[in-house]
């Protein structure tokens, strides 16, 4: 599948062009300049024809620190890409930092490489006869769109389609999501660089440098799949209303609720924080397959890495067994063992038991150990069948079902767990009263 990218300097609408074209809001728009930092990706589907769109941080110039980290993760962009939409703002015309860019992307640019000039913010008649000014940029093909009406984006949406030709359908749903998550700061951005063995997304001490999901598109012994790295989520009544801060832990949840297994993050030093449990709960309330990272544990003595991961051990038993991992971004201590540790839940999360297996195993137990009497009435499961995966999913049938205790649908799911290991999983009940 072909990559097109999305570049040019900040605040002329990349993001609102990168939503408008897939046909939903993926990337964060703001008017603050430099929202985007990272390299957001998506399936552009046109008529059976797919591209991968890639959305990059408004360029600033190759300063220091985070911004010169946005103009390298833009660099990566230009370099990864087989088309680049070069976009500006119809609203300011040419302005000098639009010929900076230019000059700084003929230096990294490949000769070989199309690039499209696309003039955004074209709201109205005015604006494109305005938008003459900007053939002086020796940019070919120009198009005038406006990602806030919609206004050329049919046309530019053909010439894709053109460009596109006959690609193969697009495979970004069908393959596994593994979300890395956590509170800020606890290396959840260097560990994803870590496993992909390059500098993806950007680092910095400052809590909340991740804003977006990222996903990001890796394999592991022949297997695709997708990592997912999320912003730092704090608790709820810290996080500034109308705040991008509040908008980028709406997209963490997104990416939470989309992914098939999570791996909670979790500062080493720290151990396990509230908000590291509320994290965990969420996505084992939301049926999401569960892998913990303690991370930083190079700053740990082996007796200290012992009793966290004992702790650790404790914290989570109703989701026993859960596989805790040891590791560190900066030494990658443990790194290796992560894709292992996330296929294992997720296919632990597709296992399918069949149901006579099932009951030949299970009732005759929960007949030695029954439901206590309820009044006059005797509770009783009459028989079990697994109904769906990814959470793994029972339907219980039972007499008086109306009087079940959660307290005996704990015990049904600690023996199903003994007989049939499900790791990181919290199993999933339906109760449907027995005939």
């Amino acid at each position: 599948m072909r990559k097109v990218a999305l570049i040019g300097r900040t605040n002329v609408g990349k993001s609102s062009l990168f939503n408008r074209l897939i046909g939903r809001r993926q990337a964060i728009v703001e008017d603050t300049p430099g929202v985007t930092r990272d390299r957001h990706y998506a399936v552009l589907e046109l008529e059976g024809r797919n591209l991968l769109l890639i959305d990059t941080g408004g360029f600033f110039g190759e300063k220091e620190g985070l911004e010169a980290q946005v103009a390298q993760q833009v660099r990566f962009a230009v370099e990864e890409a087989d088309l680049l939409l070069w976009v500006v703002d119809a609203s300011v015309g040419v302005v000098p930092a639009d010929e900076d860019f230019g000059e700084w992307l003929r230096h990294y640019r490949r000769p070989e490489q199309p690039l499209w000039l696309i003039v955004n913010k074209v709201d109205n008649t005015t604006r494109a006869e305005a938008a003459v000014e900007f053939h002086r940029l020796g940019v070919e093909p120009m198009y005038l769109v406006s990602a806030a009406t919609g206004r050329g984006i049919p046309a530019l949406k053909e010439a894709l389609s053109a460009y596109a030709g006959q690609g193969e359908p697009a495979q970004l749903e069908n393959l596994p999501r593994f979300a890395l998550i956590g509170r800020p700061n606890v290396g959840k951005s260097s560990l994803l660089n870590a496993l992909l063995h390059m500098p993806r997304a950007i680092v910095s001490d400052i809590p909340g440098t991740t804003r977006d999901a990222l996903y990001e598109l890796s394999e592991w012994k022949g297997r695709k799949f997708y990592w997912i790295d999320t912003a730092g989520l704090r608790r709820k009544a810290r996080i500034p209303a109308l705040s991008l801060e509040r908008y980028a832990a709406l997209r963490s949840l997104e990416a939470l609720f989309s992914a098939d297994v999570v791996l909670l993050v979790v500062d080493a030093t720290e151990a396990l924080t509230a908000q590291d449990m509320t994290l965990l709960r969420q996505a084992e309330k939301h049926g999401r397959g569960i892998v913990i990272l303690l991370n930083k544990a190079d700053l740990l003595s082996p007796s200290e890495q012992e009793r966290l991961l004992q702790w650790a051990q404790m914290k989570v038993r109703p989701l026993d067994p859960v596989p805790i991992l040891l590791v560190s971004a900066l030494t990658g201590r443990g790194v290796g063992e992560i894709p292992a540790a996330a296929f294992k839940v997720y296919e632990a999360g597709q296992r399918e038991i069949p149901t006579r297996q099932l009951n030949d195993q299970l009732l005759p137990i929960l007949k030695t150990h029954p439901h206590p009497v309820v009044g006059t009435v005797h509770p009783s499961v009459r028989f079990i069948q697994q109904v769906g995966t990814l959470p793994p999913t029972f339907l219980l049938h039972v007499r008086h079902a109306e009087e079940l205790r959660q307290s005996y649908l704990g015990f049904v799911e600690n023996q199903i767990r003994k007989i049939f290991p499900f790791p990181g999983w919290r199993l999933k009940f339906r109760i449907k009263e027995a005939e």
